[in-house]
């Protein structure tokens, strides 16, 4: 269904005048394919793959959990609660350090690959045999050691200045993971550090007014698509004055008001969330998520997984 609907997206594009040369993708590459095969905008251009930073990042965390589950069943332990252990927090932390450093290094391949191998090995030196040989120097640097030899200090202890301490024997059961999620081909399509945020913001938008959980016909759909359609784009206010233009419909004071106040609070809830309290609060909300699903997930098991699939 999903190929069908992105063939007909792709074949009528041409008659607004543009072509959708890129596909942003989650992981899925068979809509990606499928497009390539049907050749839309014939044998010379070829579509091009881009990937969502987002999800590219979350393969790290849900392919560093398999190596713990499946070298566990082979009698081999790579989790734990004692330091240097890949514990739950560290790939969360070594996750977030991945996203991170793709974002920093936009437009350039091989610094993201230097600096994605930079967090991984500065995590498994210690004062004994030091890893910083792909951190960055200088003062500035994130990392504790090189940034204290560009201040011409000597570098503190490994134990205290190390986040993610890890011992050098998971290195080689999760190096093939990394080395996979580092590869030339992978960065080069996150060169650009695009994510599918604004899609999954409208999406939101259209099941609020047309429930993805419930059957709805096809009038229904088609017509909360283009009002969310205008009203992301434009506003509440400039979307009800043209649908009143097109259809010739009378306007009232209490309709604009209500589009007003909709398009206010649209604003205002934008910059609470920049707030420090608010994210303490999505914090508490994510937690009790959390533990909703683990509960689920205990009942039921995983149906569902980022990049696991």
């Amino acid at each position: 269904m999903e190929q069908e609907a992105a063939l007909k997206l792709w074949q009528i594009s041409e008659d607004s005048g543009f072509r959708y040369t890129t596909l942003l993708s989650d992981g899925d590459a068979k809509t990606y394919q499928y497009l390539n095969t049907k050749e839309v905008y014939g044998p010379e251009i070829k579509i091009k793959k881009e990937e969502c930073i987002n999800h590219v990042s979350k393969r790290l965390g849900t392919s560093l959990r398999k190596a713990v589950k499946e070298w566990r069943a082979r009698g081999v332990s790579l989790g734990g609660k004692s330091r240097g252990s890949l514990k739950k927090e560290t790939i969360k932390k070594l996750s977030r350090y991945y996203q991170n450093v793709i974002r920093s290094n936009k437009g350039d391949v091989e610094a993201m690959k230097t600096a994605i191998y930079a967090t991984l090995f500065h995590s498994i030196s210690t004062d004994q045999k030091l890893q910083h040989f792909k951190c960055p120097t200088g003062k500035d640097s994130w990392c504790f050691f090189q940034a204290a030899l560009g201040r011409g200090e000597v570098p503190g202890p490994h134990v205290k200045h190390v986040k993610t301490p890890l011992k050098e024997t998971p290195l080689a059961k999760i190096m093939p993971r990394y080395q996979r999620l580092a590869s030339n081909e992978l960065l080069q399509r996150c060169i650009r550090c695009v994510t599918q945020n604004a899609n999954e913001s409208l999406h939101s938008i259209i099941w609020g007014k047309c429930s993805k959980e419930t059957s709805a016909t096809l009038r229904r759909v088609t017509i909360a698509v283009c009002d969310t359609v205008c009203e992301f784009n434009f506003g509440t206010k400039k979307s009800l004055e043209n649908l009143q233009k097109e259809n010739g419909l009378a306007s009232n004071k209490q309709s604009k008001m209500l589009a007003v106040w909709r398009d206010y609070r649209r604003v205002y809830q934008r910059k609470r969330k920049r707030l420090a309290v608010y994210a303490i609060a999505r914090k508490k909300i994510a937690l009790a998520k959390k533990r909703r699903n683990a509960s689920i997930i205990k009942k039921e098991g995983i149906t569902y997984e980022r990049g696991g699939f």
